[in-house]
């Protein structure tokens, strides 16, 4: 016997539903270690076909498994389903094509579900397709054991059939001998031997007394194949069916409970429909699989996320002036960001819903992962953890995964088209020119290598332009300290300036000008400066008109002036205010009542005299400040190695107009007399 027909055979009496009733017990499945007989099944049984074996007389009397019109067959039952186009082949010289051919199946044999048409549970197709290998070898087993059974019918009705026959023949002998004896025939009629039979006319076995009496018929009983089912489960538990296999002869019809007591075997405790269950047992649907029972899929979870507030790949923004041009010169290069800025927004993960097979086993849902965080260096968390943030003013740069900030702005080329506008957040280093027509801007330092044209600087620190300034009297610097190698043609605002020569520009400093180094000139141009301006040389051989101040800047004599222009009209409209509310209250008190409208206004003229009086207070400190600031006039100092005529010289309110030339001298502010000295 073949390893594969051994592995059949092992499976024949394996499962539920196949009884033989001659023996009255149900088989049991054998172990898989255990010894098969040598022989096999076709050996073992004969391959007659039952049509051959049983007489004429009786064919039509009998149950054929291979047609629909027996008993099992009613007309309540409905016609085997039509194969559709997602069924699963069966192939053919498989158990369960046999079984299809034997039962008259139209078409090719094949296995689909019947989930719209039992109008319950449905099963996506999807899970049959993928669980058919697993389908195919659980009913393989079923269907041996269905072919089995319909064999060892099929071999004790022919084994029975032929004993009728046998019986028959001699019941006809004994009969033929026993009429001749009574009509004095010649040869004598044996009595019939005890167990031997007759059918008299064919038409049924017969059995003889001894004595003589008439013969019994003998029925003819053959064993049923009772109705078949088994519970199939898809490959990942989600899923459940059940297969009938059709009864054959007067076999037992299964019921619901017979239904649950197979699904309880299969340990399918969850999702059973009970509609489709009772639907099964009642329209029989054979060889079809019978969705009963479907799992719950477990809902899948969210990874955490985030959402960037700024893009990682920065495309630079080009700025639209009026009347739909575009200024090429106001892109900027950089993403620029203020410290406590949000980068982006931190989503924690959302957690799955575990599911449930059929068998009552969780399924757990995927696990979820925390949002990868771009944080880089000079970045921070939130508290909450749901926010990061710039940890410094500077700019944003998406390196390795990650948002960096970073405070130094290193721009390798010169400021132009290629770069555009800068407005930065932090130090600043250019290693080119800044073109014409262009600016930078930046809350730090600004350092650049080359020079300036007719373009804006301006640094909340100091600005060093290694290169100098060449400014068409268009270019204008800001800054804390500046330091340039010339300034030609500029505007300077700072605190201190240091630079070689300085030429027909104009210079403000808070406190100090240095034209220091080969040269060290001033040359033309207006340099003020609150305490101290020194140079080499100041003015030309030639006279250039050149103006130098010292003592205070222009700028706090015109807010003084301001100042006390402005607290003069405060005063006067105080007093009309108070003038007429004194006259509303004289008036009233005349009338001898209260006027509503007068005590109102009243009221308001008092709140407007303590506004103004507040601000008051506020001009009159302010004043007083800048007041001293004139006062300081004793510090100021012009340190000239050489003082050409054509230089005006102004230090508080004394001016004095240079004209010859003075070396080596320094002239202070003489305040007794209230006049230039030089010393």
């Amino acid at each position: 016997m073949s390893e594969s027909s051994a592995g059949k055979f092992k499976r024949f009496f394996g499962g539920f539903g196949a009884r033989d009733k001659s023996r009255d017990e149900q088989p049991t499945e054998t172990g898989p270690d255990e010894q098969l007989p040598e022989t096999s099944l076709d050996e073992q049984m004969p391959e007659t076909s039952l049509d051959e074996q049983m007489p004429e007389t009786s064919r039509d009397k009998q149950v054929s498994p291979a047609q629909p019109t027996a008993p099992q067959a009613a007309p309540s039952e409905p016609s085997p389903p039509a194969i559709e186009e997602d069924a699963i082949p069966i192939p053919l010289d498989s158990p369960l094509a046999e079984i299809w051919k034997k039962w008259g199946q139209p078409g090719l044999p094949a296995l689909s579900s019947l989930a719209p048409a039992q109008g319950g549970l449905d099963i996506p197709s999807k899970a049959m397709k993928t669980s058919a290998i697993r389908i195919l070898r659980e009913l393989l087993p079923l269907a041996q054991r269905w072919l089995t059974m319909e064999r060892v019918f099929t071999q004790a009705r022919a084994a029975q059939e032929a004993q009728n026959r046998a019986a028959a023949q001699a019941a006809s002998v004994k009969s033929d001998e026993s009429s001749s004896a009574a009509s004095g025939g010649e040869d004598p009629i044996p009595s019939p031997s005890e167990g031997e039979t007759a059918a008299p006319g064919g038409e049924s076995p017969a059995s003889f007394a001894p004595d003589g009496e008439a013969p019994v018929p003998i029925p003819v009983e053959p064993p049923d194949v009772d109705e078949m089912a088994q519970v199939i489960l898809s490959e990942d538990g989600m899923a459940a069916w059940l297969f009938l296999l059709p009864p054959s002869g007067k076999g037992k019809r299964l019921t619901v409970a017979d239904g649950q007591a197979l699904l309880r075997e299969a340990h399918v405790t969850f999702g059973v429909d009970q509609r489709s269950l009772f639907s099964i047992f009642t329209k029989k649907p054979y060889f079809s699989l019978c969705p009963v029972a479907r799992g719950t899929l477990p809902m899948e979870g969210k990874d955490g996320w985030t959402k960037e507030h700024f893009p990682r790949d920065f495309s630079r923004f080009t700025g639209n002036e009026d009347g739909g041009t575009v200024d090429y010169r106001a892109q900027t290069c950089v993403q620029v960001i203020e410290k406590g800025t949000v980068i982006c927004d931190i989503y924690p993960p959302t957690e799955g819903v575990a599911g449930t097979r059929v068998d009552g086993v969780a399924v757990p849902p995927k696990a979820v992962n925390p949002a990868p965080v771009p944080a880089g260096s000079s970045t921070v968390l939130s508290e909450d953890g749901t926010k990061l943030l710039a940890d410094m003013d500077g700019f944003l740069d998406f390196r390795d995964g990650k948002f960096h900030v970073k405070n130094i702005l290193n721009i390798t080329s010169d400021v132009d088209y290629s770069t555009g506008n800068i407005d930065f957040r932090g130090d600043v280093t250019i290693q080119g020119d800044v073109r014409e027509q262009f600016s930078v801007k930046a809350t730090g330092s600004i350092s650049i290598s080359g020079m300036v044209e007719a373009a804006s600087v301006e640094a909340g620190g100091d600005v060093v332009i290694s290169a100098g300034v060449s400014g068409n009297n268009q270019a204008v610097i800001r800054g804390k300290n500046v330091r340039a190698r010339h300034l030609e043609n500029c505007t300077v605002y700072a605190e201190c300036l240091e630079s070689d020569y300085i030429l027909t520009s104009r210079i403000f400093c808070s406190d100090s000008v240095v034209a220091a180094g080969s040269r060290g000139s001033i040359i033309g141009g207006q340099v003020v400066a609150v305490n101290r301006i020194k140079a080499n040389s100041i003015g030309s051989q030639s006279g250039r008109s050149t103006e130098i101040t010292l003592g205070v800047q222009p700028e706090i004599r015109e807010e003084l002036h301001t100042n006390r222009k402005e607290l003069a009209s405060l005063r006067d409209k105080a007093s009309e205010l108070l003038k007429r509310a004194m006259y509303l209250k004289k008036r009233m008190e005349e009338q001898g009542h209260e006027d509503r409208r007068s005590a109102a206004e009243i009221q308001a003229a008092h709140g407007s005299l303590v506004q103004m009086t507040e601000r008051e207070k506020s001009l009159l400190a302010r004043q007083q400040e800048l007041t001293e600031a004139l006062s300081q006039l004793h510090r100021c100092r012009l340190e000239g190695g050489t003082v050409y005529p054509g230089v005006r010289l102004t230090i508080g309110s004394a001016i004095r107009n240079i004209e010859t030339v003075a070396h080596n001298c320094t002239a202070v502010f003489d305040t007794e007399e209230m006049d230039i000295k030089f010393v």
